[in-house]
């Protein structure tokens, strides 16, 4: 009978203990639960970043974010989610967080629709400014209007705009070019500028234009269709006022020479142009926009009438270059530009008209009160002195969360005292409708993460994810790389993962002349050296022979460049006396191996950042193995099995 009641006592103790997994809870670690909806959140928005690279399984995932979970959990039993620095980023990432939630989304439509509609268009416009003094009073608004008034005037009468602009603007840049602001799109201007400007037809004096630097008169100059964006290839010559260079232009007229006679732009791009950003890719760069090369290249490439045309060698501030016409791209649909058209729109001001609108509806919604009587006495109240303590009564109402919120006459006179002092001219009316906004968007902030699902993960994701990335910086980054005689330890255990493959160290010398060829082979083979062969080569064609060294290049690594792949790709059986000889399509090259080290163990030094990585990634299995028995996981198989069919 007592084993009996042991037993019972037994069991009832351990059904306590077993942790209760709700419908919607996927799985627990230690106290925390995570739903389905979280993980299926978490999993769409981040199932393809480096799916190409590393892909994972359903499966794998899910183990991925139970380990994550765990160092959340490890991290907030720290108290580290109480710490004064992380709340301080944490504030700062949900500030801006919170900003594409709090818009009026139909007037954010029309919006990214205008901007799409004017990036394709490309506008010249020349302007006139006076600029305001910081914080102007409304008589230093109205003189400086008066003033621009007239100027206006004075150009109306038949005054020049452009003598007009070199004496008087205040933009001292354009004014130098009376005025001119050359071609932009939009978001290049602040948005009053651009919309006067948009909104105008060529030759049209527009103004005054009121913007944060003061006011404008604008005249539009030409109109023509987007630029957008070009992929191009050069070759440069060196060639500025602090390093001339007097065979610069020679230099430059010969390689035009040789691509009219038909040689690979690419080529002669690796072997002789002087942008080292550019030579491993054949002279190309990263696609460009408007006003973001030097105006002379612009021009140049934008003048090519085709993909695959070259231009003539031209001059910039840098030096000589050739240019090349890869891809002219046009603007995209407008699906494939939203994301990138609406992250501009949160950082301008044409985002305050989403703000306003959303303001009316908050005002409807939240139903808004405003009582006018207790308004106008606390202002009377105000300006005969009185004491504003014995002013209690709401100014206005509102509905919160839970219940309705006032906000009374001893709050508006409080606020307006301290924004009449910075403003001493500011009106009662715009104190209250500023707190009205304040008090009104603070609402919405504090609703969304109840009102908003995506929000709340979204917010959710960036605090555990700083939360987890102080801690993992801590225990696994920094205990890895500032550690010496860890890394030293972990070094001589695992030397066998450091490992010299053969390596070689040479030259290799590149030509498109077969008697250019033949003659540096000879030379070469009787053991001249290399600076004398190039010497000797190049007396009367600058270009006829050129050289890139090597040192230690190990056989069997992907190679950086053309040169590289050449030089590694000629086998140890073919070198003789060192030298072994390329020739085809590309030209002639001859490869020289001055030395060959044997495949042997790496130095630490050699090796340190691989070292260091590999470090990292056992600290931190040791690390999840550790959280793992001290955090065990409670899945909820069939909730799992139901969900992972749809992934």
């Amino acid at each position: 009978m007592k084993f009996i009641n042991v037993i019972k006592v037994l069991l009832a103790f351990l059904l306590l203990n077993i942790p209760k997994i709700h419908a919607q809870t996927l799985f627990s670690v230690g106290d925390k639960d995570v739903s389905t909806d979280e993980f299926l959140y978490v999993y769409g928005k981040n199932k393809d970043i480096g799916n190409q690279i590393d892909p994972k399984t359903a499966d794998e995932y899910l183990d991925l974010y139970v380990r994550f979970k765990r160092k959340v959990l490890q991290s907030e039993s720290e108290g580290r989610d109480t710490l004064n620095s992380f709340k301080m980023e944490f504030n700062n990432y949900y500030r801006q967080l919170l900003k594409p939630y709090l818009t009026d989304k139909e007037i954010d439509k029309k919006i990214i629709a205008e901007a799409y509609k004017r990036l394709k268009l490309d506008i010249r416009v020349s302007h006139l400014m006076l600029d305001l003094p910081k914080d102007p009073s409304p008589s230093d608004t109205l003189k400086i209007f008066n003033k621009i008034i007239d100027l206006k005037n004075r150009i109306l009468q038949g005054e020049s705009f452009e003598e007009l602009a070199r004496s008087i603007s205040s933009d001292t840049y354009s004014a130098r070019n009376g005025g001119d602001l050359g071609y932009f799109t939009a978001f290049n201007m602040v948005y009053p500028f651009e919309n006067a400007a948009y909104n105008a037809k060529p030759g049209e004096l527009v103004g005054p234009i009121r913007t944060n630097y003061g006011y404008h008169i604008l005249k539009v100059t030409d109109k023509r269709k987007s630029r957008y964006k070009m992929s191009a290839a050069h070759i440069l010559i060196l060639d500025s006022e602090e390093i001339p260079k007097e065979d610069a232009q020679t230099k430059i007229n010969e390689i035009y020479d040789r691509l009219v006679s038909g040689e690979s732009f690419k080529m002669l791009a690796r072997k002789y142009s002087e942008d080292k950003s550019s030579i491993s890719k054949g002279g190309e760069f990263p696609a460009f926009g408007l006003n973001q090369m030097l105006p002379e290249f612009e021009d140049a490439v934008y003048g090519l009438s085709k993909d695959g045309n070259f231009s003539k060698p031209f001059k910039s501030e840098l030096g000589w270059h050739i240019v090349k016409r890869i891809k002219k791209y046009e603007v995209p649909e407008l699906e494939k530009m939203e994301a990138e058209i609406t992250a501009k729109i949160r950082r301008d001001e044409r985002s305050s008209i989403s703000r306003k609108s959303f303001i009316l509806r908050l005002r409807e919604r939240y139903q808004l009160e405003i009582f006018n009587a207790s308004f106008e006495a606390i202002i009377k109240g105000l300006k005969k002195g009185k004491k504003i303590s014995r002013y209690k009564k709401p100014v206005f109402s509102y509905q919160g969360l839970s219940d309705k919120k006032y906000v009374t006459q001893q709050d508006f006179a409080k606020e307006f005292q301290d924004q009449a002092t910075r403003s001493p001219e500011i009106s009662e009316y715009s104190v209250l409708e500023s707190i009205i906004e304040n008090t009104l968007m603070k609402e919405a902030e504090l609703r969304l993460p109840y009102e908003n699902k995506e929000f709340k993960y979204l917010a959710q994701e960036y605090r555990e994810g700083i939360l987890v990335f102080d801690l993992t910086r801590e225990k696994v980054w920094d205990a890895a790389s500032k550690d010496s005689m860890k890394i030293k330890d972990f070094f001589q255990k695992n030397l066998s993962n450091y490992q010299w493959k053969e390596r070689r160290t040479g030259a290799i010398y590149n030509t498109s002349s077969s008697r250019v060829f033949k003659r540096a082979e000879g030379l070469l083979k009787k053991g001249v050296p290399a600076e004398k062969v190039l010497r000797l080569l190049n007396t009367k064609d600058p270009l006829a022979l050129s050289i890139n060294e090597f040192s230690n290049l190990e056989i069997g690594n992907k190679p950086s460049s053309l040169n590289e792949e050449r030089f590694l790709s000629v086998m140890d059986s073919n070198l003789k006396s060192g030298l072994a000889t390329i020739s085809d399509d590309l030209g002639y090259s001859i490869i020289q191996v001055s030395e060959v080290k044997p495949q042997g163990p790496k130095n630490l030094s050699d090796c340190r950042g691989q070292v260091i990585a590999d470090l990292q990634d056992s600290l931190e299995a040791d690390w999840d193995d550790e959280l793992m028995r001290k955090y065990p996981l409670i899945m909820n198989s069939s909730e799992w099995n139901r969900i992972k069919s749809e992934l």
